[in-house]
């Protein structure tokens, strides 16, 4: 009887004793368009979104280090005089990252077409996996249901009747044109490399292609979808091995919050519309993580509710839709993604 009491004893006092530490931390996917060159003062502008904003880590996409400068640092030191402290890492490729936490490595996983380079960060103890990915922009195959083609062979409209786009119909083939990207093999990449690790994994980033849950039954008459079903390949790969993607996790109808990230309405700039006889709204950038101890507690998209629709500025399908920073002049033909998650940890005392 004593040594059954003593088992129970031991078997509470660990129920007790171990508990979950628990890290909130925010992170920002933030395509800047060039640095921010597209418009004036478009570092500043930058500046001013990641002060407003706040977030504990940002991955930047479109980082070309104009003039050989390196446009992290620069940005790093800029906060720096405004008080806010980061930390900041280009690795190569043309993505980057900063971070309120320690960047303890970074290596580049691709750098063909766009890039995907991996920072490992310290959370207060605890290594995170952070993947910061600008994928492949050519073959765009979400242009040929609108009718204009997506850089192969160019990026002109596909004409039909009267001068109006003549949209693709045919989903093998979008698909098949859709491969013909370097995105895919960007991903597999991604995949491959991660393929064997037990860390916490966030992935961000411009994907210049949209997900599969978005083009959906429910959203077949919505965006110039002409009622197609389409299975785009590359979030539904990271879906199969694990991944959530945190804006369809938080709002999960794609109808009521569709998430558009693409093109934004920009300060100081006319059309960002690469079809302006067409509906191209779309959501392209991505927060996605892999981790049985992570849960997202608040998405939203940065930047102005307004995208170019037909060439003209519209606010439709947002107002269910989260929005931070709106009222800042925008500095990005993209809108970025935030989104906080919740770290668990076992730890036993």
């Amino acid at each position: 009887m004593l040594k059954v009491f003593r088992i129970g004893f031991m078997i509470l006092f660990f129920q007790v004793f171990s508990v979950q530490a628990q890290e909130v931390v925010s992170f920002m996917e933030f395509n800047i368009w060039q640095e921010g060159t597209s418009i004036p003062n478009g570092f500043n502008k930058i500046k001013d979104v990641i002060i407003e904003v706040n977030p504990d880590i940002v991955g930047f996409t479109e980082v070309r280090n104009y003039h050989n400068e390196d446009w992290t640092t620069k940005l790093v030191d800029a906060l720096s005089t405004e008080g806010y402290q980061y930390h900041g890492n280009f690795a190569g490729g043309d993505v980057s990252l900063i971070s309120k936490h320690p960047i303890i490595s970074s290596s580049v996983i691709y750098n063909q077409e766009g890039s995907i380079v991996r920072f490992d960060i310290d959370i207060n103890g605890q290594t995170i996996v952070v993947g910061v990915a600008h994928l492949d922009y050519t073959h765009y195959a979400c242009y040929l249901p609108r009718g204009y083609q997506g850089g192969d062979p160019d990026w002109k409209m596909i004409e039909g009747k009267k001068g109006q786009p003549k949209p693709v119909l045919d989903v093998p083939y979008i698909l098949s044109y859709n491969l013909n990207s370097q995105r895919d093999e960007q991903i597999a990449a991604f995949l491959t490399a991660i393929e064997n690790e037990s860390k916490p994994i966030v992935l961000m980033g411009d994907f210049n292609e949209p997900s599969y849950t978005d083009w959906s039954e429910n959203t077949g008459n919505m965006f110039d979808h002409h009622g197609l079903v389409i299975p785009w390949q590359n979030i539904r790969a990271l879906h199969q091995h694990g991944f959530i993607d945190a804006y369809r996790e938080y709002f999960p109808n794609e109808v009521k919050n569709p998430g558009i990230t693409w093109p934004s309405f920009v300060a100081e700039k006319g059309s960002t519309s690469w079809t302006p006889l067409a509906d191209e709204r779309d959501r392209i950038d991505f927060m996605l993580y892999k981790s049985e101890d992570i849960q997202t507690e608040y998405v939203s998209l940065v930047g102005p509710k307004a995208s170019y629709v037909y060439n003209q500025a519209d606010t439709s399908f947002t107002s269910n839709d989260n929005f931070l920073a709106e009222k800042l002049p925008w500095p990005s033909d993209h809108k970025a993604v935030y989104a906080r998650l919740r770290f668990l940890q076992t730890k036993t005392h």
